[in-house]
């Protein structure tokens, strides 16, 4: 478990650069696009790990309860980041990235859903509830993201593959 815990870590501290990012708002520039977009692969990485060693696990109760705190907590910086990102979207298609945004939403809302699905697997009984409830928000959060940026284009060859680990 402590493999997992160092991801979740590596999650929440670039959920937590990236917020910083996307709260300039309109003193955002180009550069602190490409930055998130960099920050996202990163963030998408530290997932795929995640899952990884979260689904070779068996966490006891109190591990599987603490995890599923630790992914309240990045449940909420990601519910953050995407409203800033909804809030700023006119700003991303001044930048003309909007759809690198788009992109790298799909692939976080992807790799979220896939440790989402792994947790809820090692959820035991008693906490099954209320990760099916976290799961939920997840999933509104970043339905409501890619809604706003449906029709998001530009720059979506920016960052491609490039990671940002710090």
């Amino acid at each position: 478990m402590d493999k997992v815990n160092r991801n979740l870590d590596d999650i929440e501290r670039r959920l937590s650069k990236s917020i910083q990012i996307v709260e300039k708002g309109e003193k955002m520039k180009f550069g602190d696009a490409i930055q998130l977009g960099r920050k996202s692969n990163s963030i998408v990485s530290s997932i795929r790990r995640g899952i990884k060693e979260y689904d070779g696990s068996n966490p006891t109760e109190e591990e599987a309860r603490k995890t599923l705190s630790r992914m309240q907590h990045i449940v909420e910086l990601t519910e953050n980041q995407l409203d800033l990102m909804v809030t700023n979207r006119l700003r991303f298609e001044e930048m003309k990235v909007g759809g690198l945004v788009k992109k790298n939403m799909l692939k976080s809302r992807d790799a979220s859903q896939d440790l989402s699905k792994v947790m809820l697997e090692k959820s035991p009984p008693s906490l099954k509830e209320e990760a099916e409830k976290l799961d939920k928000r997840r999933a509104v959060g970043f339905e409501k993201a890619n809604k706003a940026f449906a029709e998001a284009s530009g720059g979506e060859d920016q960052a491609d593959g490039e990671d940002d680990s710090d």
